[in-house]
């Protein structure tokens, strides 16, 4: 058969041959091929959210989620075949219709909105210098200290302790016009231990015991002569523990023992609830404590060690409430970026149960947790969780867990986070973070956190429909490429954001093997392709090759094709013979020909590192667009195959250019570093 076989050079010239008389119809496939990309490009930052993700923040670098979507394109291509050899194309068709509306939404939607909404302001933090340092949250306020020092003689003189609340004042002048109240604490000690109670906090040096709450009264809440290393209340009962690690009742002459651990390790935080008991937190432990009663001892009701080292811990309402009575969650954090939770009850004798699903633990974080802080900043339902590590601050809502705040931020040594409503009754709240001797914060509001217009989804759903409509009645190839665009733009765009590069080129390989095996070996591609030909549905786009083609009378298929390219390899004439059959035909490229090559080029701008700038854009964007001209020049080979009439797995070379694109200008715009393998199963 060498006989019968083409020399190489006579097939280069039958293939440019054949693209100098098609350039018509490649320019408008290429054309299309941009204008999808720039279209995902365009609504990146509409689902740049974490809630957006398909497996959220951490499933975005999981494997088995790419696994997963690959299975379900094989379900998915498995069922239309079955079905068409069912003879069940009312099911195909329609179905395919519901999920191209759907896939329709995600890019008219955004679009619209992007056309009639005012984008909000960025967030920002801004930096005040004070003398205050925060020491615990309450309610819709928090307690921060003053230290004392004379100008003169730089003496320490003792404290001021504050308790803030509404963060703004009628001039809306700043945090530090907060309404507060507040009393000073002389003392030799610049080092103090707190606890907190339900109205307020108590506080000890070693010689003095206060109690701070907005009734406090001198002579009451303030003992000058006593000496308490570590103080609390608890059911108007005041306790202190002494130097010589006893509790006692404030003036009463009993003593008790009290756990050896207390004495050891490093407290974090004291909480006092109302059924006499105290939620303790140690830098190795959280346990439960009964305070003695009638008869009783100082004892350990529940305890849960750590193998690592706990670095904070907030208590408030839970993010999973499902009862009218308020239930009650405690968040720790740890020196290996795990966040964990535990339900507790402050009212009744509850066993502590770990709240299982809260998945913020196993690398979610970037290095040790600097501060966690339940609060609500508008009023509305649970509280919200605000967790820093060691360079982010990010904001979580709802059982969902919703990330609606991730910010890169300066953290400093302290970290320490606190929240406080501008005004009584407010949808707005002020966040601040201790920054050593500074003071960062940042106005929150609901308005910052709506994902769209609701005039946008109303116009957009209606722009879809009528889309859909036109499509059902008249699915010209004009109609079906618009519709094609518009919903490869969406997938695009909600799968770049989902998943890191390196996920993304796993997935175009393993895709390209499969394409290829499916259109030169199994060759059931091919009758997927028919099959969405004859039903005039918008999963390929179509290149018309003369003015007067209609995609309505299209009936040349894919198998039609295949047996033309036998006989392209018997006999040379046949290209030309072919090509004059095919003079009012078109070429057609399946949407996920497109796709692939796209979602690589927004996860590139989606996850690699920002912040460098070449010619008035980020490196990022830069990487995207060269990925897609890589993609773009894998294209224009595929086409020289496909003018001769030949079907071809389109995958195999647009994948490959896509990827090499981004290989190259990663290296070159970025470094090596960029190219980090950071996914996990």
């Amino acid at each position: 058969m060498e006989g019968d076989s083409i020399h190489p050079t006579a097939q280069i010239k039958e293939m440019l041959g054949a693209m100098k008389e098609q350039w018509q119809s490649m320019l408008g496939m290429a054309i299309m091929f941009v204008v999808t990309i720039i279209i995902g490009i365009v609504i990146q930052p509409f689902y740049d959210k974490p809630e957006f993700r398909a497996f959220g923040e951490a499933g975005a670098s999981q494997a088995r989620n790419i696994l997963l979507e690959f299975v379900m394109i094989l379900v998915f291509t498995a069922a239309i075949i079955f079905l068409a050899k069912k003879k069940k194309d009312w099911i195909i068709k329609y179905g395919i219709l519901g999920i191209l509306f759907i896939a329709l939404c995600y890019s008219t939607i955004p679009l619209t909105n992007l056309m009639i909404s005012t984008p909000s302001e960025p967030l920002e933090f801004e930096i005040n210098n004070n003398p205050y340092e925060i020491i615990s949250q309450k309610d819709d306020g928090f307690f921060a200290s003053q230290k004392l020092v004379n100008k003169t003689t730089g003496e320490f003189g003792g404290y001021a302790f504050y308790s803030f609340s509404n963060a703004y004042d009628e001039t809306g002048l700043g945090p530090l016009n907060m309404l507060h109240q507040g009393v000073v604490f002389f003392t030799n000690e610049e080092n103090y231990t707190f606890s907190m109670f339900n109205e307020g906090m108590v506080i000890c040096d070693g010689s003095s015991w206060l109690k701070l709450d907005q009734s406090y009264d001198v002579s009451e809440d303030m003992n000058n002569d006593i000496d308490c290393s570590l103080g609390f209340t608890a059911n108007n009962i005041d306790w202190y523990i002494s130097s010589n690690n006893i509790l006692h009742k404030v003036g009463g002459n009993q003593s008790y023992d009290i756990p050896e651990f207390i004495n050891n390790e490093s407290t974090i935080n004291i909480w006092s609830t109302q059924n006499n008991q105290l939620i303790w937190v140690t830098e190795n432990r959280f346990a439960l404590l009964n305070l003695p009663t009638d008869g009783g001892n100082f004892t350990v009701e529940f305890e849960k060690l750590y193998s690592t080292k706990i670095t904070t811990a907030t208590l408030g309402s839970s993010l999973w409430q499902e009862t009218e009575i308020e239930q009650k969650l405690l968040v720790l954090g740890d020196n290996e970026g795990n966040v964990t939770a535990w339900n507790v009850d402050l009212e009744t004798n509850y066993v502590p149960n770990k709240e299982t699903r809260m998945h913020l633990d196993n690398g979610f974080f970037n290095g040790p947790i600097k501060s966690v802080l339940l609060a609500n900043y508008n009023n509305f339902a649970q509280d919200e969780l605000f967790v820093i590590d060691s360079e982010n601050f990010r904001m979580f809502r709802s059982s969902n867990l919703v990330e609606q705040i991730n910010m890169t931020i300066e953290i400093g040594n302290d970290g320490i986070l606190a929240l406080s409503n501008t005004s009584s009754n407010s949808i707005n709240s002020v966040v601040f973070i201790q920054m050593n001797d500074k003071w960062q914060y940042l106005t929150i509001d609901e308005n910052q956190f709506v994902l769209v217009n609701e005039w946008a989804v109303l116009i957009g759903l209606c722009v879809s429909i009528f889309l859909m409509v036109v499509l059902f009645i008249r699915p010209e190839w004009y109609v079906v490429n618009s519709v094609g665009i518009l919903v490869g733009a969406g997938v695009i765009a909600m799968l770049g954001i989902s998943f890191v590069p390196w996920l993304i080129i796993i997935f175009m390989i393993v895709a390209a093997i499969y394409d290829a095996w499916a259109v030169y070996k199994s060759k059931h591609m091919l009758d997927l392709a028919d099959t969405m030909v004859n039903l005039k549905l918008p999963i390929l786009l179509v290149a018309p090759q003369e003015k007067n083609y209609s995609f309505l009378d299209e009936k040349d298929t894919m198998r039609d094709r295949e047996i033309s390219e036998e006989d392209w390899k018997i006999k040379t004439k046949s290209f030309k013979n072919k090509r004059e059959k095919s003079s009012k035909d078109a070429m057609f490229m399946g949407l996920g020909d497109v796709i692939f090559p796209g979602i690589l080029v927004i996860s590139a701008i989606t996850w690699l590192p920002q912040g460098t700038i070449i010619l008035g854009m980020d490196a990022t964007i830069w990487i995207g667009l060269i990925t897609m001209f890589g993609g773009l020049c894998g294209y224009f080979i595929l086409m020289g195959y496909v003018a001769l009439g030949r079907p071809q797995a389109g995958l195999p070379l647009l994948n490959s250019g896509a990827i090499l694109g981004y290989f190259i200008s990663t290296l070159i715009l970025l470094g090596i570093s960029a190219l980090e393998f950071n996914i996990s199963f």
